[in-house]
């Protein structure tokens, strides 16, 4: 409980900025350190980072973790997130998420708001993760954890409760799978009332509110 509780805080100082990043380091390329293939974040029928960092999964030394997920979102509007990592003696980082509907799509949209974080789509289904592709090393290489900030634009009105998926990997530098743990998490958000500008509004329904 004390180690999970540890692990926690760290993660916690990582999504609010309790640590030194140098987001001006030249891209150093390893492998997928550019940028993880897509459907690695552990949602039903996907892989995880494990596929290739395999030294461990979930052993309770680390841990990923979302922050500023919406408890409840309003369609169509955009959210600022946050995936954070952290492992005890671990000093390379690279993460892969997406969200989805209960019925496996695509739920809204990502975009960057850094150029540590890339997106991809493949099936239909968008992804985001650490890029060394933007002139940034978004592994964050010789840190001890990494956060990845970027945009969340929620579905319109219809989409029902997100899921949110990540899977982590906490890597040394050996640039071979030996000593590189991956982690996993989710978080869900449930639909909230579309706003009034989001309505659709018709003679049909403007004479049955009036009627």
């Amino acid at each position: 409980m004390k180690r999970t509780a540890t692990i926690a805080a760290l993660v916690l100082a990582l999504a609010l900025g309790g640590f030194s990043l140098d987001l001006t380091r030249p891209t150093s390329v390893g492998a997928n350190a550019s940028m993880p293939g897509p459907g690695l974040t552990g949602a039903p029928s996907q892989g995880t980072c494990y596929n290739c960092h395999n030294a461990g999964l979930n052993d309770g030394l680390g841990l990923i973790q979302f922050f500023n997920v919406p408890p409840t979102y309003t369609p169509g509007q955009s959210y600022i997130l946050v995936a954070a990592i952290g492992r005890i003696a671990s000093t390379r980082w690279g993460f892969e998420a997406t969200a989805l509907t209960s019925g496996g799509l695509m739920a809204g949209s990502f975009s960057d708001s850094s150029n540590a974080v890339g997106e991809q789509t493949s099936l239909g289904i968008d992804y985001v993760s650490q890029t060394t592709l933007e002139g940034f090393d978004g592994t964050y290489s010789d840190s001890t954890g990494a956060g990845w900030v970027f945009r969340w634009t929620a579905p319109p009105p219809g989409a029902g409760t997100v899921t949110f998926y990540a899977a982590g990997a906490a890597c040394n530098k050996d640039n071979a799978v030996t000593g590189d743990y991956t982690y996993t998490t989710s978080a869900q958000s449930t639909e909230g009332a579309a706003t009034a500008v989001d309505l659709p509004t018709t003679w049909g329904k403007m004479k049955q509110i009036y009627r």
